[in-house]
């Protein structure tokens, strides 16, 4: 049932018991920066519907939450996860030209979590170059990732959705106007909740 009187009336009609359904858990969820010479760096898909064209975005920021750069890159037509995956690999490959080699990678997708995990290459073939390089990439640096949840990835989910007006990719070394509140507020500490 789902907790209104209309449910209850009709359960009550055929003198049936009804079984509420339970309170969403809201968790807290708060950026947390990294040791000093870290850099960590949020990736994220989008798209505007599932036939059309892709794109991916993603913020590095240093260990005291500042920007050091974020990118947006149009993807032609691919499927939504191998979206994330050239974000992950579109992100190594900017933090390799760039010499950070101290690199914490977070995405919410676990696919890409799960294939970074395992470092496997068993990806669809149309990325697979691009994550044959991420990959070796990854070998010569000092890397870790992990899974978000969407609520910790706000500033990446702006910036993918940003992509999706572009035509060509772009990179810019401080966070843009409609991503800067976003970015404020994971420098403050302020939380923002996940409702499962």
């Amino acid at each position: 049932m789902r907790n209104c009187v209309d449910d209850l009336l009709i359960l009550r009609r055929f003198d049936l018991r009804g079984r509420p359904a339970r309170a969403p858990v809201i968790r807290s969820v708060i950026w947390s920066p990294l040791a000093p010479g870290w850099s960590k760096v949020n990736i994220d898909g989008a798209a505007l519907s599932s036939l059309s064209a892709r794109d991916c975005g993603g913020i590095f920021r240093n260990y005291r939450a500042f920007v050091m750069g974020c990118f947006d890159v149009p993807l032609d037509h691919v499927f939504a996860f191998e979206a994330e995956l050239l974000a992950a690999s579109i992100a190594i490959n900017f933090a390799w030209q760039n010499g950070w080699h101290r690199i914490w990678l977070e995405s919410d997708s676990s696919y890409v979590v799960q294939l970074l995990s395992s470092r496997s290459e068993q990806v669809p073939w149309r990325v697979r170059q691009a994550w044959q390089r991420c990959i070796y990439h990854i070998s010569k640096m000092e890397f870790q990732f992990s899974h978000i949840f969407r609520e910790d990835n706000q500033v990446a989910d702006a910036l993918s959705k940003h992509a999706l007006g572009l035509e060509v990719d772009s990179w810019w070394t401080n966070s843009l106007s409609f991503c800067s509140l976003l970015v404020d507020n994971d420098c403050m500490g302020r939380e923002s909740f996940r409702f499962s």
